[in-house]
């Protein structure tokens, strides 16, 4: 494993179990990813996010090969960190809040990955803010104001690998739910990933 996808791999695992232990926690969770892009941004961009990935891919940052290499490298941190939080208390429980429609939680999903991945191209590939400090703390504050915002809908996830992981778990000890959602953190940020590809092209047509 060269050191960019061990990168990944580290960091999605600090991530999902930082998640899984303390239960979503929106300033753990924020504070923990500002910690983990400081820590890989340098190496392998940090992504740690199969949507930002997709987003980066799109934008011509990282090659195809190298796409799924990190698309592996990050579902196999999320994996083992699961296996981690089913080891030391419970299987991690990935899923919304249900109501009476899908629609809430689509849409938070999409338009909080929207901005998850739209920030992250205009503080790490902005010509007008490369070499910038920032960078870490727009993002982990970026993520921290999504679970605050809709984490009681739809879970705040906005990253497949983090659903993907436990879902593997699932099928693993033939317990939890996590998988019968999964669909949900695949698709939609994936969606919200390629709008803010979208979003961010035509903000650089237009400067």
């Amino acid at each position: 494993m060269n050191k960019k996808l061990f990168i990944e791999f580290f960091g999605t695992y600090f991530l999902v179990l930082i998640i899984g232990l303390t239960s979503g926690n929106p300033l753990a969770v924020g504070f923990g990813l500002v910690v983990l892009v400081y820590c890989g941004a340098h190496i392998s961009g940090a992504h740690y996010n199969p949507a930002v990935t997709l987003a980066m891919l799109i934008q011509k940052e990282i090659s195809v090969v190298d796409s799924f290499k990190y698309f592996f490298s990050q579902i196999l941190g999320s994996t083992l960190a699961a296996l981690s939080i089913y080891l030391m208390k419970s299987n991690m429980q990935v899923q919304p809040v249900l109501g009476d429609s899908i629609y809430p939680i689509f849409f938070s999903e999409i338009i909080f990955t929207f901005l998850l991945v739209f920030v992250i191209l205009n503080v790490a590939t902005h010509p007008n803010l490369k070499g910038n400090s920032f960078y870490g703390l727009a993002i982990g504050l970026t993520v921290m104001a999504g679970i605050f915002s809709v984490g009681p809908i739809s879970g705040a996830v906005f990253n497949p690998a983090v659903s993907l992981g436990p879902s593997i778990v699932d099928a693993i000890t033939s317990d939890g739910v996590s998988h019968y959602f999964a669909w949900y953190y695949v698709v939609f940020p994936f969606i919200g990933s390629i709008l803010a590809v979208f979003g961010f092209k035509l903000l650089l047509s237009n400067s």
